[in-house]
Parts: structure tokens; sequence; C-alpha cells
């Protein structure tokens, strides 16, 4: 019997190659971040190599000079809430402000991220290993400290467990099954929260702003209800027990409230899609049981948003992720896949 591997999702890109490939990236980091390159485009490549360890994602990076300006508008449409530790394998240097906090390393360096808070950060040429896992599947004590923009060198006790953890189960991800590379997704939570725990500080009160907490408790809301056909910005509001004035400063950077639970319920459309391998469901009680109630408007914008249609994915069936629908047909898939941590 053939040994489960964990799931891996491969992303090039190489402007030799691909002309449009310094767009296509753009494009595919818009949901996370602005990219700003410095370098010229006809030098651009980047490469993303990740793999799910039970929902803890491990991934190789590599790319050219760039800028990486992560805003509010980008948080209020990551319906992620997650961490990250990024280990620079090689790197020219890199510096970048987060949430207020000055911060900068090299090669050896391990930077802690809460993508629930902005940064803006420019890095030479690099190639990195990073974790992303979900909050929830930190320490608990990790909730009261603030690790965003911190910084840890190889050199002290949680850098060197963390980064050794890191390589070597990059390592052994050709040869390990699925069950083993959860229990190695685990570990690394672990040894991510000693790291917070051993270096972080205090949280401040201002550190999670008022409609920050709105927007996380929204978007909790409007995901466990896409199926509803009630559920529309009025029913977000009465939830949120807040003012319409309010509800639309929350939303106004996802481009308002109706357009956010939209973009979840195409996206959680096209992972059905995706999911549903021997198609029990047609397409048409898919868009009806998110709240679609015309074909084709929901194939309309279903191709607006992800550049295929609800029938060609059908058809590319379970294979679509492994044949490159993530960099041929939606850019973002692979940024989704890291970010939602399934």
């Amino acid at each position: 019997m053939a040994t489960e591997h964990p799931p891996r999702d491969l992303w090039v890109l190489d402007a030799r190659e691909q002309p449009d490939a310094a767009e296509r990236y753009r494009e595919a980091c818009a949901q996370l971040f602005d990219i700003t390159l410095l370098c010229p485009e006809a030098e651009f490549h980047n490469r993303m190599d990740g793999y799910n360890l039970g929902g803890v994602v491990l991934a190789r990076c590599a790319g050219v000079p760039q800028r990486f300006d992560r805003r509010y508008a980008h948080i209020v449409t990551d319906t992620a809430d997650s961490a990250l530790a990024v280990l620079e394998l090689s790197c020219g240097g890199w510096s970048g402000v987060y949430d207020g906090r000055p911060a900068d390393g090299g090669q050896g360096s391990i930077r802690l991220v809460d993508m629930s808070r902005p940064f803006d950060m420019t890095t030479a040429a690099y190639e990195t290993l990073y974790l992303a896992l979900p909050r929830a599947a930190l320490d608990e004590q990790v909730g009261q400290l603030d690790f965003h923009g911190r910084v840890i060198s190889e050199d002290s006790a949680a850098g060197r467990i963390l980064s050794a953890h890191m390589r070597a189960v990059w390592d052994s991800l050709g040869t390990i099954s699925a069950a083993e590379a959860a229990l190695a997704g685990k570990a690394a939570a672990a040894l991510f929260s000693a790291a917070i725990l051993a270096h972080g500080e205090p949280a401040s009160g201002d550190a999670r702003p008022v409609e920050k907490m709105l927007l996380a408790s929204a978007r909790a809301f409007v995901i466990g209800r896409l199926a509803d056909p009630d559920l529309t910005p009025e029913a977000v509001r009465q939830h949120l027990g807040i003012s319409r004035s309010l509800l639309y400063k929350v939303f106004e950077p996802a481009g308002g409230v109706s357009a956010f639970i939209q973009a979840r319920r195409l996206d959680q459309a096209f992972d059905d899609i995706i999911r549903d391998q021997s198609e029990r469901k047609t397409l048409a009680e898919i868009s009806y049981g998110l709240g679609f109630r015309s074909d084709a408007h929901f194939s309309r914008v279903f191709r607006a948003r992800f550049g295929v249609t609800p029938g060609r994915l059908r058809r590319l069936g379970p294979s679509a992720r492994q044949e490159g629908l993530s960099a041929l047909e939606r850019p973002d898939d692979v940024f989704v896949w890291v970010g939602s941590l399934l």
C-alpha cells in the first residue's frame, strides 16, 4: 500500500519564461499585501513550495528584492487568523516596521509575525523557510503577549531549537507520511509557542483596536452563516450591535459588507466544487446552498473572481490544484491555501 504523503502546493513564476510573471505575482499577493519589486521586471522570479502538516503549513520561498506592505485593508479581507515564523536561509538583509515596531535581520534570523496586524518591510534577494499556523494552535498563554515583529537569533536557545526542527522537517518531507507530518506540525506549533513565550512582550492595550475586534467578530459570524439566505449587512450589524455608520467604516477597506459576504461565499463555492469528487451535488445545488439564487449571476461573479467558470473547475475535478490551477487560473489560490490552513 502506497504511503500517503502530506499535501503539497508548488508555485513557480519566472519572467524569462512568463512575460506577465511579475504582474501575476502582484495579483496573487494582493489579498495579503501590496508588492513593490526592487528589481527590473525582466529579472523577476519567485518560487513557493509548501506542505500542509495537518493544519500547519511549512513552506520554502525564494524571491527577488522587494517590499511587502500589509495594511488594514488586507487584514479585513484575510479570513485566516494566523501567525508566521520566518527563518532566513539566505538573505542580504531585511528591515521594516511592524505596527510601529522597527525590526531588521539577516541570514539565520527568525521573525515572528502576527497576521492580524500591519507591517511594511523591505528585503534583499532571499530564501526563507516559514511556518504558518492558526492562532488557535498556539499555547493559550501566547494570547497575553505581543510578538509581532520580534526577531530571534538562531544563536538563542528558542531560536536554535525552532530552526533545527523546521530544517529537519523540511529535509524529511519526501519520505514521511501525512500522519507523521501532522505530528511534526504539532511539535512545530509547540516550539513556535515556546519562542513567543521566551521573546514576546506584554500586549499593550491598543494592540487590537475596536474596529479590528468588531471585524473579527463579524468575520466569524459571516463565515459561519454562508448558507443562510438571510445573511445580509443588516444581519451583521444586528449581530455586532453597532450603528450602520460604524459597520460601513469597519468594512470600507473590503469594499463594503455585501462585497465581503459575496467574496466569502465564492471562496466557499470554489472549495466545495474542488472537494466534491463524486459530484454528489450539482453546481446549482452548491450555489443555491450558498445563497446564490441565479445560476447566471453565480457563474458570472465566480469567473470574475477566479478567472475560471464553475463548469470548467468541475471538469478539472480533484486534480485541479495538482494540475496547476493555482498558478494558471486562480493566481491567489496558493495564498488562500496557505492562509486558510486547511
